[in-house]
């Protein structure tokens, strides 16, 4: 335990000094937030159109943010050191190359909590965003939504050789789901048949059952079973495929 809790302090320190990993956790979504408070004045918002863009601006942040740290960012890390030999070196050691894993899913689990907290807590004290209609709602949609987005960033890392590949093979995935998730585009946007086949997709599943529990509603029962499902056929495709070496 001591050397998987060093493990993870190492790789916190390792995630705030890459400029590319602040900028985008916790930068963008703090960007995006004070970007869309800036324009979004909810006092001057009709009241139909109100309760769907504060329920849609803090969902989007969050899920676009998960995106980026776990479909770009966590698989070009793992994948790196794949590629350097790094997770060969650690076989030889009592550091078993299984705890960089872990130490790589806690520390995307914090950030993700913490981006969490930051746009929750700015975007409602700087520009009067609703807090979270329902606590329990917005806890079991994010926990759901933060394993599967990380499962599929798993499978990701576990299927690319090189860095270079894991960001390829990242940004095939990330900007398609980005548009048939309701993310780039709201569903109220899309045509009904799309609409409905995107609140499936990791990133849709996540943004509509944030959405739903912003406004106050309890995630519906399909969602949460997509997340869940993805978690299991993603996380079962990355431990059958990855490779340490």
């Amino acid at each position: 335990m001591k050397a998987l809790r060093k493990l993870i302090f190492t790789e916190f320190l390792l995630f705030v000094r890459a400029p590319e990993s602040v900028f985008f956790v916790p930068g963008l979504p703090l960007l995006l937030v004070i970007v869309f408070g800036t324009i979004l004045n909810p006092a001057g918002t009709p009241e139909e159109l109100r309760g769907p863009l504060l329920s849609y601006f803090p969902a989007m942040v969050l899920v676009l943010t998960l995106a980026i740290m776990s479909i770009l960012i966590m698989p070009s890390t793992l994948a790196g050191y794949r590629e350097k030999g790094i997770l060969r070196r650690l076989a030889t050691t009592p550091t078993r190359p299984a705890m960089v894993l872990v130490a790589q899913l806690v520390v995307s689990g914090g950030m993700a909590l913490a981006t969490l907290l930051l746009v929750t807590l700015v975007g409602h004290f700087a520009f009067d965003w609703s807090l979270p209609a329902h606590l329990g709602a917005v806890a079991v949609a994010f926990v759901l939504g933060v394993l599967a987005l990380l499962a599929l960033g798993l499978l990701v890392a576990a299927v690319s050789r090189t860095g270079n590949a894991a960001t390829g093979i990242g940004l095939f995935v990330f900007f398609p789901s980005l548009f048939l998730s309701g993310v780039a585009l709201p569903t109220e946007a899309m045509s009904p048949e799309l609409a409905r086949i995107s609140q499936f997709t990791p990133l849709g599943a996540t943004m509509q059952g944030l959405r739903d529990a912003w406004g106050g509603t309890f995630p519906e029962q399909g969602h949460l079973l997509a997340l869940v499902l993805i978690t299991v056929v993603c996380g079962a495709g990355a431990i059958k495929l990855f490779r340490w070496e």
